[in-house]
């Protein structure tokens, strides 16, 4: 829990200093698609060319998490940023989450902007939404990188689920009031921030693994990428995961924690577009 705490105090902090686009609240660039159940997924739009689709982590992650990548990648790719189901301006919906329906949600959002085959980029719960979508529609993924995410809850380090089953929107009110302050404000429905929450984890303790024979499956390139020091899942989940994918290349960050690209953004952007070329 503390650590947690850490890490959305973190992303307070660098959201607090200079930034010239409001990257996740930018009316020029925004926009929302209505999902076959009637919830409204919100996502954002940089630039021009080859499609590459940007997903957030989970809880505290946002769009923004992305704003030192954003500008970088929007000059030779159109950039398709999208905000998960109820976080931030997305709307929270009514059905119980899970990683599936929140990869269906990020085809929904790509199929209607683009018909074109994309690359994708995940960090954390983005990785593993980023992971089902390449399972379920293969044809639509050309690459995708992997950052911090996980194929199942059991490769959580010893006590970190348990930290997560614990959390509750009341526990975080009391101790990141700032942090649930500003997100409130962004949200299109705050007052069911407790709901969303728990349906948030409902995703975390009842994830689908994914079983080696469908890693094995992917063909597409994959970048594998995490910090050395990730306090969620340890280094030895990512090299499995890098040994089951066909096609795929493995970093480890060096003095990083989960947050890569706010711990190493330098050498994260340096990655990433390497990756992509």
């Amino acid at each position: 829990m503390k650590r947690l705490l850490l890490m959305i105090l973190i992303f307070i902090a660098v959201k607090a200093g200079a930034q010239t686009i409001a990257y996740g609240n930018n009316p020029a660039a925004g926009d929302y698609l209505k999902m076959n159940d009637g919830t409204k997924i919100y996502y954002e739009v940089y630039g021009s060319g080859k499609p590459l689709v940007l997903l957030h982590g989970g809880l505290y992650g946002e769009i923004a998490e992305y704003e030192k990548l954003i500008p970088v990648l929007s000059k030779k790719f159109m950039v398709i940023a999208i905000a998960t189901r109820g976080h931030t301006k997305s709307e929270i919906g009514h059905q119980p989450y899970t990683y599936e329906l929140m990869a269906e949600d990020a085809y929904s959002v790509i199929n209607h902007i683009t018909k074109d085959s994309v690359m994708l980029i995940g960090f954390s719960d983005g990785a593993v939404i980023a992971m089902n979508l390449t399972l379920r529609h293969p044809e639509m993924v050309k690459r995708m990188l992997f950052a911090g995410g996980n194929i199942s809850a059991a490769s959580y380090r010893p006590g970190e689920m348990d930290q997560l089953k614990k959390l509750s929107g009341a526990s975080l009110e009391k101790d990141a009031p700032d942090f649930v302050r500003e997100r409130k404000k962004l949200m299109p429905e705050p007052e069911r921030w407790p709901e969303f929450v728990e349906l948030l984890k409902h995703a975390w303790i009842n994830q689908t693994t994914i079983i080696p024979v469908q890693l094995k499956s992917i063909k597409c390139p994959v970048l594998v990428v995490a910090g050395d020091r990730d306090q969620y899942n340890p280094v030895e989940s990512f090299v499995a995961i890098y040994k089951l994918l066909p096609n795929a290349q493995l970093a480890i960050v060096p003095q990083s924690d989960h947050i890569i690209f706010y711990r190493q953004p330098a050498l994260m952007e340096t990655m990433v577009v390497g990756f992509l070329r």
